[in-house]
């Protein structure tokens, strides 16, 4: 093989890994952008859902309650259950949709549970909503505590909102 033939073929392979660390290096970056975009979502649908839960709970005097759930209690925006999650919110238009986790699978994905006064140790009636995992590492974890259990400890990079009734 002459030099200009070596010179040839190595251009063309430059070429090919060039292209190659591109494409790599562009699906990495919208695929962190995706994460980002998710978990936006993520945040804007935590606050509808808590703004709705409070409207609910100033109209009705509590939150709701009696959802279908998993076996477990929690109504979780990826289980197919009778009924859907958080349905009464959206039956009195307190939300415009059903929500659900942009990818809603067995990681992401939002549950809601209201406990009765004496669960946990807490003396009064309550409600939790859960965003079970964020993919960026998320700062602000929420808050919910009774005193036999911290409920951000079951979504450590989630979101917990947590209210008495």
């Amino acid at each position: 093989m002459d030099s200009e033939q070596f010179k040839f073929i190595a251009g063309k392979l430059m070429i090919v890994v060039f292209i190659t660390a591109l494409l790599i290096g562009s699906i990495i970056y919208l695929n962190q952008r995706w994460e980002r975009i998710r978990d936006i979502r993520r945040m804007a649908d935590t606050q509808s859902v808590i703004k709705a839960l409070e409207f609910y709970n100033v109209q009705l005097g509590h939150y709701p309650d009696k959802l279908p759930n998993d076996g477990d209690g929690w109504n979780k925006s990826n289980t197919k259950v009778e009924g859907r999650f958080l349905e009464p919110l959206v039956k009195i238009g307190l939300l415009p949709a059903l929500v659900f986790d942009p990818l809603n699978n067995a990681t992401y994905y939002y549950r809601y549970q209201r406990f009765a006064s004496g669960s946990f140790g807490c003396s009064r009636n309550f409600a939790v909503f859960q965003v079970t995992d964020f993919e960026a590492n998320n700062d602000n974890h929420g808050q919910g505590r009774c005193p036999g259990l911290d409920f951000s400890t079951l979504a450590p990079n989630g979101f917990t909102w947590f209210a008495l009734d």
